[in-house]
């Protein structure tokens, strides 16, 4: 089974943690988002890189917008 709780702030991440605590939950794996003090880390990119050499990279094995979805939005029936 799985629980999702959203917390906002690192006081309810504490309380939250005191709570399993006293319940004696051990099993909590905690997955921290984006947001709670932790900032995206955006760096530049490098402007020197001659994007030429890409040109011509599926020349062997052309593609097209429905061959890429044929493959990559495989749907499994029987799930749901």
């Amino acid at each position: 089974m799985r629980i999702t709780i959203e917390i906002d702030n690192k006081n309810d991440l504490e309380k939250l943690s005191a709570l399993f605590k006293t319940f004696k939950i051990n099993t909590v794996n905690v997955i921290p988002s984006i947001g709670l003090d932790a900032a995206a880390k955006i760096s530049k990119g490098n402007k020197k890189i001659n994007p030429n050499a890409l040109f011509g990279i599926w020349a062997g094995r052309p593609r097209t917008l429905e061959n890429i979805r044929e493959v990559a939005w495989q749907r499994n029936p029987s799930v749901k």
